[in-house]
């Protein structure tokens, strides 16, 4: 064999990748195993009501429901049942800025039938409802003492508190609603000396007739 028929160098290489090196790692495709790719939909987030107190000096009044068992054991059973169902739709995912509103209406219809069922109160016939209760209402036989009352004045709308003991048993009471006391109110103005000056001066005057101007008869 001669130099010519020898295999000669190329003058330019040709790029051959390095087979030492690893193999790459090619990702598996989700299309193609579980088909088309779903969109990513982002999760809603928790509303969580927010309990406002109303911040006034002026006295206020409740529009409340109660349940009233025999024991406190009965109470703090059915106290439960009412904060885990306030807590089941709190935890519900939504983006409704009405959801507040929504959720205070399920709950009141819930603690209504609770009253219905298990309530001993005279009340239990309308879920419980003792209507408005405010300052100085005077005291329902068998259903509301004035201890009772001062204590409910103390609450929070939609805040159950601990179970309040009077000498009918022991009352759940879930206020539905919170307002100014208008009776309570306009009876303070009335009693208010300042009240009374202003509405003095508000008034209108009747003046004496001038018999200067009288013609004579």
């Amino acid at each position: 064999m001669t130099e010519k028929d020898q295999p000669q160098e190329p003058e330019k290489t040709i790029y051959e990748r390095d087979k030492t090196a690893p193999e790459p790692k090619i990702p598996e495709s989700p299309q193609e195993e579980d088909g088309p790719r779903r969109p990513v939909v982002k999760p809603r987030k928790i509303f969580q009501a927010k309990k406002v107190k109303i911040q006034t000096k002026k006295p206020l009044e409740h529009r409340v429901r109660h349940i009233l068992v025999s024991s406190a054991e009965a109470a703090q059973l059915i106290r439960q049942i009412v904060l885990d169902f306030q807590q089941e739709l709190a935890d519900e995912p939504t983006d409704d800025p009405d959801k507040e509103y929504q959720d205070y209406e399920k709950i009141e219809k819930f603690f209504a039938r609770l009253a219905k069922k298990y309530s001993v109160c005279p009340s239990k016939g309308v879920g419980g409802d003792l209507e408005w209760v405010y300052p100085k209402m005077p005291e329902i036989e068998g259903i509301l003492t004035p201890e009772l009352r001062d204590e409910i004045l103390q609450c929070e709308k939609f805040m159950i508190p601990e179970a309040i003991k009077s000498k009918y048993g022991y009352h759940i009471v879930l206020a539905c609603e919170t307002q100014i006391c208008k009776k309570i109110v306009e009876e303070q103005e009335k009693l208010d000396p300042r009240y009374e000056a202003l509405a003095a001066k508000d008034s209108p005057r009747i003046q004496a007739p001038d018999k200067s101007q009288e013609i004579p008869g």
